[in-house]
């Protein structure tokens, strides 16, 4: 009975023996990794319709036949997906599984890649994130990598920028071109003195105006008047274009001086240099309109943020200009002129 035990231990020393010098060492059963495995979501925003890409490379050549296995957790919904295998591989869908069978070889050397198109992510984070397994069956299943990915809610960034908003009004100097029109004088911020006018040539002061905003929408200049040139005497210069606002600009023209008719004997008029009005360059080349001190007159604007330099788009010369007859009734004349500055955040 003895003699038995000892040569089955024998035998035993024997096997191990062969296999040690076959192998270096004892070979032992377990599952492989893949090389390399990477799962990319691209939205990975709680519930989520995400395309999920998966780059892998196997360890061994993967023949015809051969099912590559990716096996989402439970969490996702993966009914509606839609799979793009590597060109040697269809696919298909089971479950939360996606399979890429493949038609002849995929090589160990290549890094492949499958995108599964519609996963519906989960609705709540999982601080361990969420199983994404890929595995094989070539040679009996000798492959399986684990990879994670993490759910999470978005991240919200907010920043908050000041309103911005700089109008100033400006003087104009003497025999200087605006619109196409010759200033006869100078102006100040707040005063157009015209003096003593002059029956034989009309009389053209200016002022320049700037704005520096940050509104996304840009901004509005207007001017009215509160009233016509008025005399102590209740006698006025009356607006241009003989009383009666032309409603769109036009090209300068003495007053009538129709005797008997008041409006006749003088009138003001307003002509702006910006060429990109709301409605483009409506006063073009030394056209002038009237100010009927109820409707404002655009005479300056831009459809976005403004420095406060740039002519057309942040500053402009607006130009007023009187002509009398000889029939104007004498007096000291006087109005008010107020701008409106109107941005659109």
């Amino acid at each position: 009975m003895l003699r038995k035990q000892n040569r089955r231990i024998g035998v035993v020393f024997l096997l191990i023996f062969s296999m040690l010098a076959i192998y270096g060492s004892v070979p032992t059963a377990k599952a492989a990794n893949l090389d390399s495995a990477k799962a990319v979501l691209d939205d990975s925003n709680l519930d989520a319709t995400a395309t999920t890409t998966v780059t892998f490379n196997t360890g061994i050549d993967l023949t015809a036949g051969t099912v590559v296995t990716l096996a989402f957790n439970a969490s996702f919904d993966v009914s509606g997906a839609t799979t793009t295998c590597p060109s040697d591989a269809t696919a298909d869908a089971a479950g939360q599984n996606v399979t890429c069978t493949v038609v002849s070889t995929l090589s160990s050397t290549t890094d492949y890649t499958v995108i599964i198109a519609d996963v519906n992510n989960p609705d709540a984070e999982n601080v361990a994130g969420y199983d994404i397994t890929i595995s094989h069956n070539e040679g009996g299943g000798a492959e399986s990598t684990q990879m994670r990915v993490y759910i999470i809610d978005p991240v919200t960034v907010t920043a908050t920028v000041n309103a911005t908003l700089a109008f100033s009004v400006d003087l104009v100097g003497g025999a200087t071109d605006v619109n196409g029109v010759q200033t006869t004088g100078a102006s100040t911020a707040t005063t157009l003195d015209f003096g003593t006018l002059n029956t034989a040539a009309s009389s053209t002061l200016a002022q320049q105006l700037s704005v520096t905003t940050n509104a996304s929408a840009g901004y509005s200049v207007t001017v009215q008047q509160d009233q016509d040139m008025t005399s102590g005497g209740s006698a006025t210069i009356n607006a241009f274009d003989n009383g009666v606002i032309p409603g769109a600009p036009t090209d300068w023209g003495g007053p009538d001086a129709t005797l008997g008719s008041a409006d006749t004997y003088g009138h003001m008029g307003v002509t702006s240099e910006d060429q990109n009005l709301s409605g483009g360059d409506t006063f073009g080349l030394a056209q002038y309109d009237g100010l009927d001190g109820t409707t404002p007159l655009e005479v300056l604007y831009n459809g976005g943020a403004a420095n406060g330099t740039e002519a057309h788009t942040s500053r402009t010369e607006v130009a007023y200009t009187i002509e009398i007859s000889a029939l104007q009734e004498a007096g000291d004349y006087t109005n008010t002129l107020t701008y409106v500055c109107t941005p659109t955040y």
